[in-house]
């Protein structure tokens, strides 16, 4: 196994990478624009890797249940816990999961857009959007499902020696049902997170070139739109991650608590029928909890796809 100093060393390197050369890979050799979106995404999560740790910790119950949970020295626990090191811990499973997930995901999501435009060519922009990054999401899940239960165990401190160990102990404890604890919680989670990403990105996307680089003639009628800057697709995409984060942060909190199996000592798998005592216990601050910090580290994320997606898609049109 790679050492963790190394792999640190490595995920900072190509960080830095990124943001020096400035540009998406090249096209000449990488033409599909969502492979380069997710080869870019994948970097500058993982160098941010330190913030979805301190996310996770904070979205962790510590304590017995009950009217404590939603008390101010609860919630302060669980800062001193998220603010305690090693904060790389899990980032192997996160690895071996932001990949190949982006890119099933976005593949699936550009192949269905495809085919429902052509189908539907009157159909509702958004609507098409959030149909077809919903079956994305939903092929994406049954990658990424297992990954997050391993690297949610080390970033809480339930496991803290190798990942091969950790997948060794899930495996003796659950058997292949406790790779996918939580699935159903992650479903939930993802399938309005895409949908309502892909929806922000276009919404935001096309009122910028509206409002900005639509060039009109004195009776009104639209000459020219010029192409978004890089900075404007970073910036627009941020804001998307960003505010789709937020907004399914509770269903996030659900997802982690289920995954850890906060409630009973057991698996447990319905997102939705956890919201319910997760609010009654832990109040609107628990459902929230970690969320400007998700934000944050989604957006990043985001800001990187989009800026490589856009760009390439740019340079394939010139080409035309």
């Amino acid at each position: 196994w790679i050492s963790m100093a190394a792999l640190r060393r490595g995920l900072v390197l190509c960080f830095v990478v990124a943001a020096v050369q400035g540009a998406a890979p090249d096209v000449s050799g990488w033409k599909n624009p969502l492979l380069n979106g997710a080869i870019l995404q994948v970097p500058f999560q993982l160098a941010a890797f330190p913030l979805d740790t301190f996310k996770t910790r904070l979205q962790i119950p510590f304590g017995a249940p009950g009217a404590y949970q939603a008390s101010e020295k609860a919630f302060a626990v669980r800062r001193v816990n998220a603010g305690q090191p090693p904060f790389w811990s899990g980032v192997g499973a996160s690895s071996l999961s932001q990949l190949p997930t982006f890119f099933l995901v976005y593949s699936t999501f550009e192949a269905v857009r495809t085919k429902l435009e052509k189908k539907f060519p009157e159909a509702n922009k958004a609507a098409i959007d959030i149909g077809a990054s919903m079956v994305g999401s939903l092929v994406g899940s049954v990658w990424s499902t297992p990954c997050e239960v391993v690297k949610c165990t080390f970033q809480s401190g339930m496991y803290t020696a190798s990942l091969k160990s950790a997948v060794r102990a899930i495996q003796k404890e659950a058997g292949m049902r406790g790779f996918f604890q939580g699935y159903t919680s992650q479903l939930c989670r993802d399938l309005p997170f895409y949908s309502i990403l892909f929806a922000t990105y276009e919404s935001l996307h096309d009122k910028y070139r509206s409002r900005f680089l639509t060039s009109k003639d004195k009776k009104g009628r639209v000459v020219k739109v010029d192409d978004t800057q890089d900075l404007a697709n970073v910036a627009i995409g941020f804001l998307a991650g960003a505010f789709s984060g937020l907004v399914t942060n509770p269903l996030d909190v659900a997802r982690t608590q289920a995954t850890m199996r906060t409630w009973s000592g057991g698996p447990s798998s319905n997102s939705l029928g956890l919201l319910p005592r997760i609010l009654a216990e832990q109040g609107v601050r628990g459902l929230f909890a970690g969320s400007l910090v998700r934000s944050t580290y989604i957006g990043l994320g985001a800001g990187a796809f989009f800026y490589a997606y856009e760009r390439t898609m740019r340079q394939l049109q010139s080409q035309v």
